[in-house]
């Protein structure tokens, strides 16, 4: 079996699948050998049909499934200095190295492999197949898919999200927003600023507006499940400004906010309004015509499922995992799942510190461990998941 997954793996890695790209090739490759043994698939394109996502059913679809769910998409490695070609599987001393090995096609070879295996064992619960589009530009193509996933004629039972986790139960992450913040001001000479209105100096303003509110995050009452224990707001970029003999019309901010199971996330956009509409009238005090827009970049709420639930005890058992069940610091598209009302879990091969680096590998012995996972998931797919996914 380890063969036959490195050599869906290899395939799998030779696709440019970054984000910015079509995904189509990936998705007519992994439909193909889908199509192989007979399995139907759907595709749910993007507004623009240069991307899609995937579901396939492998069993009867009128019954409650486990949804097996990954992104096919990976980030770019411009600017990385690789030392074996970025895409292309280049195996040395157990492992095996390109980008999107970890994150997450080493999960996806691991599924392919074993879809003979589900088709013959899928005679009391079903698999779905779940595969999606531009999750790492902040979980794009998922809203979509999930709905399909939801609108099935039975909903599933239990989701698992095959993220690299080192094949540990992950039953929580936090939820992030993220937006970007244009400032239009009025520019002019330097040596008459009162007649400009200086865009970077408003978002400097609202920088250090923002850094008060994160710290005042990071001081409260934390859980120490998580890392960090509290809910973070970080400003990622703030661009602005030319000539120094010349007053900035135009700065740029994004930040973001990554926040704790369960907290009330537009309390904190309350404080952050307030403060981007004293800045717009600061600003208009100076020039009429100046202004800020703030921009939705990507948002994903946040996982909880009960760690002693019976969706994190059911993928404990498959995953061999016999660890209390753990969080993670990264967001997944399990939360989107969740909150369709799909018990989900994070669980797969391979470790996050190697994603989205140069050299990203993962092990031929974690994808064995996934491999075990994958055949215990067959051995009970022949009896209802009632009867199975523990209650």
């Amino acid at each position: 079996m380890i063969s036959t997954i490195q050599h869906i793996l290899s395939s799998l890695l030779s696709i440019d699948s970054i984000s910015e790209n079509s995904n189509l090739s990936i998705i007519d490759f992994i439909e193909d050998y889908l199509d192989d043994f007979g399995i139907a698939c759907a595709r749910i394109y993007s507004a623009d049909r240069r991307k899609a996502s995937l579901l396939a059913t492998i069993g009867n679809a009128g019954a409650p499934g486990v949804v097996l769910s990954a992104h096919t998409d990976v980030v770019p490695v411009e600017g990385q200095a690789w030392s074996f070609p970025p895409f292309a599987a280049t195996v040395r001393d157990g492992r095996i190295f390109g980008r999107g090995s970890t994150d997450m096609k080493g999960f996806i070879a691991t599924v392919l492999a074993h879809v003979p295996e589900f088709a013959a064992a899928s005679t009391g619960t079903p698999v779905h197949l779940a595969f999606s589009y531009d999750e790492e530009v902040g979980c794009r193509g998922a809203p979509d898919l999930v709905r399909a996933v939801a609108g099935l004629e039975a909903l599933p039972a239990l989701a698992i999200v095959g993220e690299p986790t080192g094949m540990r139960v992950a039953h929580a992450h936090k939820g992030k927003v993220a937006k970007r913040v244009t400032v239009a001001g009025r520019t002019g000479h330097s040596a008459l600023p009162h007649r400009a209105a200086n865009a970077v100096d408003a978002a400097a303003a609202l920088a250090f507006g923002l850094r008060k509110i994160g710290r005042r995050l990071a001081s409260s009452p934390g859980d120490g499940a998580f890392d960090p224990p509290w809910t973070s707001l970080h400003v990622g970029s703030l661009h602005g400004g030319g000539a120094l003999n010349l007053v900035p019309d135009r700065a740029v901010l994004e930040f973001e906010i990554r926040y704790m199971p369960g907290e009330d996330v537009t309390r904190i956009f309350d404080e952050v309004n307030i403060l981007i509409e004293e800045e717009r009238r600061t600003l208009k005090e100076a020039a009429a015509e100046a202004d800020i827009l703030v921009e939705d970049l990507s948002a994903y709420p946040a996982l909880d499922c009960a760690p002693d639930g019976p969706a994190a005890r059911t993928t404990a058992r498959l995953a061999g995992d016999r660890q209390p069940a753990t969080t993670i610091s990264f967001g997944t598209e399990a939360g989107i799942y969740a909150a369709a009302g799909i018990p989900t879990i994070v669980c797969g091969p391979g470790d996050i510190a190697r994603a989205h680096k140069a050299d990203e590998w993962i092990g031929i012995d974690e994808l064995a461990a996934a491999s075990r996972m994958m055949n215990r998931l067959a051995d009970a797919l022949q009896r209802p998941a009632s009867e199975w996914i523990t209650r």
